[in-house]
């Protein structure tokens, strides 16, 4: 088997969970026993940019919910609910209702068919 792949493997999981790019490179080939710019080279070339490999799988993993989402308006709605529920409480009322806006289009609700839902979060 290539010692790239599980070393790959390895890293792949260290960027998902937030460890520094350079770093999380240098422990593993060096675990691996490979020159850690020849694992940064093959991972670039099987993940992407490495800096970004987070976020791309993050939007990824939307572009994958959406149409769970989209087909069921119960879990969407829910979903909605929940996202604003997250939102920062220092938002200017404009701000908050910007991302209220982007939250429903993300989910493919209407936000006025859970106002009273948002209603009861904003007492909190």
């Amino acid at each position: 088997m290539d010692p790239f792949v599980p070393a790959i493997e390895e890293l792949a999981q260290a960027l998902l969970s937030d460890e520094g790019a350079d770093q999380a490179l240098a422990e593993i080939a060096e675990d691996h026993g490979l020159a850690a710019q020849a694992l940064r080279n093959r991972a670039a070339r099987a993940l992407g940019p490495l800096e970004s490999y987070k976020q791309r799988q993050a939007d990824l993993n939307k572009e994958r919910q959406q149409p769970a989402m989209r087909g069921d308006p119960v879990l969407a709605g829910a979903s909605f609910v929940a996202a604003v529920s997250n939102l920062r409480s220092r938002l200017s009322a404009v701000e908050r209702q910007a991302e209220i806006e982007r939250l429903a289009a993300e989910y493919g609700v209407d936000p006025a068919a859970h106002r009273d839902a948002i209603e009861r979060l904003r007492r909190r």
